[in-house]
């Protein structure tokens, strides 16, 4: 099971490295589109919606890797009360029963969008017109990974809840 975790985990910081990059040629863009626009009076009638696209996607893939850490936002007023084992058992109920199924759901739901969208060759109804099965197809990806996590971060859970005390199963809290 660490193998399985350890490979999760190795896969999501990839991608978020990969996911990253994508802000790079996001402020390329979006400094071309500057330039082009109040230099040369010249604006794109692409930069707008393209730079929406990636900062959606970076976002989006950035979900798994935000669970690596356990940065999404939680509200801990009676959980940080009380005992490590006790937080560790509500995770696991809480993750089993309400996060995992949720997130499944939207990664059904993501896939289902963007085999409808490629089936169909969506497009924008922007005057730009760019297809939009891309854009779906990598929320779907996003949320794989969060649901790939969330097992991960589950797993590791379970198992320092089987052997407490030991350091190699306990689930980061900073990057």
């Amino acid at each position: 099971m660490r193998g399985f975790t350890k490979l999760i985990d190795k896969m999501i910081a990839v991608q978020a490295e990969g996911a990253s990059m994508l802000m790079i040629l996001l402020v390329i863009i979006m400094c071309t589109e500057v330039f082009l626009r109040y230099f040369l009076e010249a604006p794109t009638i692409w930069a707008l919606e393209f730079t929406t696209f990636l900062y959606g996607m970076h976002f989006i893939l950035g979900y798994g890797y935000t669970e690596q850490f356990n940065g999404h936002v939680s509200v801990d007023i009676l959980s940080s009360r009380l005992s490590r084992k006790l937080q560790d058992i509500l995770y696991v109920f809480t993750t089993v029963f309400i996060s995992l199924p949720v997130c499944l759901l939207l990664c059904i739901w993501a896939y289902d969008n963007a085999l409808l969208s490629t089936r169909t060759l969506e497009h924008s109804a922007s005057a730009w017109g760019p297809s939009i099965w891309p854009v779906k197809l990598v929320m779907a990806v996003g949320f794989t990974f969060l649901v790939l996590q969330i097992s991960s971060n589950l797993i590791k859970r379970i198992l320092q809840l089987v052997h407490t005390g030991d350091p190699l199963n306990e689930v980061p809290h900073e990057p």
